[in-house]
């Protein structure tokens, strides 16, 4: 019988590191994002979600703030979740940490609106959930220790990742995208993805045959290595490395926050401890939970994974519609989702570039702090920290400014000369002070040539699609 002493232990560092990773790069700009003098202010949105819900709040928009959301209080959540992960990581009453960590996660994940709509916001809230059972409920202080996470548990966790994997290889499948299809979805998804670094610049240049065999090959991952996570010994050791190869080429290749590292966490979970060398037994505690409690868990979330993986296969289907109220119950809870990511590829790449005026003739462009503006700018290694407003204004050039009014709150901000919004972006060309117009306007950008980039030291070329924004001008009254 194999034993997972050891994956219990990383699983469980690995989800105190996220945690402390999601909580850090939010603090850094939850103001901006979220205080009343920010973009999508949650203090404001629940004002409006008491008047039209009522008590019903609570259950729909399950958070901390409806007892104060103050900018303090914001801040100080973000600093609970952060002291938190690191007593969970420290050994610390693990258990009751990451109760803490869901539940101000789960806080701003449901007030967060566009901004924490990601599918890593998700997925850390899901194995957190699971993380709350990996050890007791109770206080201690067992230093860099953990606990042996019951079978029932665990399974829910390689259950977990199965679902993460496969389903974002059958979404590529079966949407009706031909890139996917024909393995040429590579020759776009370097210069078309939110946020490339300069790896991803190199490798577009990289020949077709690369490209295609590189799409084969994670293809093979995400469909047929995932069968082989439930089958201990050799096999799921195989399937672990093979899937940890993959989330190595997407960190060096792209800005994906901390999606990589929490499934980093799950890959671990499945290495018998046999596979490893290292003398951390010791370290590792009897099973955490009773069986009663393990098998309430697994009966809680096995159900609705199920439900996904199903959906993912057969999108259309209504055998499980029966379901739907039961999912429509654990929805705002997060502790189960559907995953999925680049579906369609994206086939070009419009960006949004924000320009003050004082005259309304002569433009300054606003530069933002990793998303493509300035040409000369080389794309960024950023991950595992997230840039929510660059990442959101990548998804608005996808989409008409109707369908993104958010940014008419962005510039509100700017002309109110709010300092917390001004620290999102890395410069204001009027030097933090408001102009008399503000406007969006839309070009498309392509990575350049390797001669442009020598020659001109520019890492992208861009041509003007038009104005994206009405023309606002500053309320002098």
């Amino acid at each position: 019988m194999s034993h997972y002493f050891i994956a219990s232990w990383m699983t469980g560092k690995v989800l105190a590191l996220s945690y402390f990773i999601a909580f850090l790069s939010l603090s850094t700009q939850v103001l901006g994002l979220f205080g009343k003098s920010g973009i999508l202010s949650i203090d404001h949105l629940l004002n409006l979600l008491d008047k039209e819900l009522g008590v019903n709040r609570f259950r729909h928009f399950p958070s901390l703030f409806w007892f104060a959301s103050s900018d303090f209080v914001l801040k100080v959540t973000c600093l609970i979740g952060m002291l938190a992960s690191s007593l969970a990581f420290l050994g610390f009453s693990q258990g009751w940490m990451f109760v803490l960590c869901w539940l101000c996660y789960l806080s701003f994940v449901s007030c967060g609106q566009v901004f924490l709509s990601y599918q890593w916001d998700s997925l850390l809230l899901e194995l957190g959930f699971l993380g709350i059972f990996f050890a007791p409920l109770q206080i201690e202080w067992l230093p860099f220790a953990g606990y042996e996470i019951h079978p029932l548990v665990l399974g829910m966790v390689w259950i977990l990742l199965f679902k993460l994997m496969f389903s974002s290889g059958v979404v590529k499948l079966t949407n009706k995208d031909p890139a996917w299809k024909n393995l040429t979805a590579l020759r776009f998804h370097f210069w078309t993805q939110p946020l490339p670094n300069a790896i991803s610049y190199f490798l577009d240049k990289m020949p077709l045959w690369f490209q295609k065999a590189s799409t084969a090959l994670m293809f093979t991952i995400e469909l047929a290595v995932p069968f082989f996570i439930f089958i201990p010994g050799k096999p799921a050791f195989v399937a672990a490395c093979l899937l940890l190869l993959l989330q190595t080429l997407i960190i060096l290749t792209g800005n994906f926050a901390f999606f990589n590292i929490i499934t980093i966490g799950l890959c671990f979970s499945i290495i018998p401890d046999n596979f490893w060398s290292l003398p951390l037994h010791s370290f590792v505690e009897p099973i955490s939970v009773s069986y009663p409690l393990a098998l309430i868990v697994l009966i809680m979330t096995l159900p609705a994974s199920l439900f996904w993986i199903y959906k993912t296969l057969f999108e259309k289907s209504k055998a499980l519609d029966f379901m739907l109220p039961y999912m429509r119950a654990l929805y705002p809870l997060r502790i189960s989702n559907p995953y999925g990511l680049f579906a369609v590829m994206t086939k070009a790449r419009p960006e949004l570039v924000l320009e003050g005026s004082d005259d309304g003739e002569h433009w300054l462009e606003y530069e933002f702090k990793h998303k493509p503006t300035d040409l000369k700018k080389m794309p960024t290694f950023i991950a595992p920290f997230q840039p929510r407003l660059d990442w959101q204004m990548w998804f608005a050039a996808l989409e008409t400014f109707n369908e993104n009014l958010w940014l008419q709150n962005l510039v509100t901000r700017l002309f109110e000369e709010s300092a917390e919004v001004q620290e999102l972006l890395a410069k204001d060309p009027f030097g933090g002070k408001s102009p008399h117009y503000l406007r969006i306007v839309k070009y498309n950008y392509h990575f350049s040539s390797l001669e442009e980039l020598k020659k001109k030291g520019q890492w992208w070329t861009r041509t003007s699609i038009g104005v994206y924004s009405p023309i606002f001008a500053r309320d002098d009254s």
